[in-house]
């Protein structure tokens, strides 16, 4: 069951979504062979989540910014970002700073945010932002101030999962979930 501290904001009323990497996308492990270099597993269906967001974009006629935002410098991050056609800025210590910066040259405001973190990293951003969301294992601080704390754990479909309960995939008709696919 979701845990929901405030109302959704609907997908008109948000102008970028920001996702953590570790803990988000991933479920916070890394492997590391003998040479030293380290490998993550993602979902695919949280991978899907973004081409059926980009078909609701397109059908909606929404510009939302949609980026990593990690303090991982490792090339990983990066890659994933380029594999689902979208932004990534990794190796960022204060990420509540990064985005300030980031919403003044855009001139938009912190409350037309949605950050999915899981980390007390996090933390900062997280308190800020128009809406913060959390998987269900992120650190019990980040649990406790999150807007909403998805059932699923990070790596997990949680990404996906969020993604069509904000889109309201469940309360769609199949015209709508068809007309939706097929412009994914």
């Amino acid at each position: 069951m979701n845990t929901s501290h405030k109302t959704l904001p609907s997908p008109q009323n948000i102008h970028t979504l920001i996702f953590d990497f570790d803990g988000v996308f991933t479920d916070n492990k890394v492997t590391i062979n003998e040479d030293g270099n380290e490998s993550v597993t993602c979902s695919r269906g949280d991978g899907y989540a973004f081409n059926i967001l980009r078909g609701y974009q397109q059908i909606y006629n929404l510009k939302i910014k949609i980026f990593i935002l990690s303090t991982e410098p490792n090339p990983v991050v990066k890659m994933r970002a380029k594999k689902l056609k979208i932004s990534c800025y990794n190796g960022e210590s204060n990420k509540l700073n990064f985005v300030r910066n980031y919403l003044k040259l855009e001139s938009k405001k912190l409350t037309g945010v949605i950050f999915l973190g899981n980390d007390l990293n996090d933390m900062a951003l997280m308190r800020e932002v128009g809406f913060a969301v959390a998987p269900s294992d992120a650190h019990p601080l980040i649990r406790k101030i999150a807007d909403l704390v998805m059932p699923q754990n990070g790596g997990d479909d949680f990404i996906r999962s969020f993604i069509e309960l904000w889109l309201g995939i469940n309360e769609m008709n199949q015209e709508k979930i068809d007309e939706l696919i097929s412009n994914c």
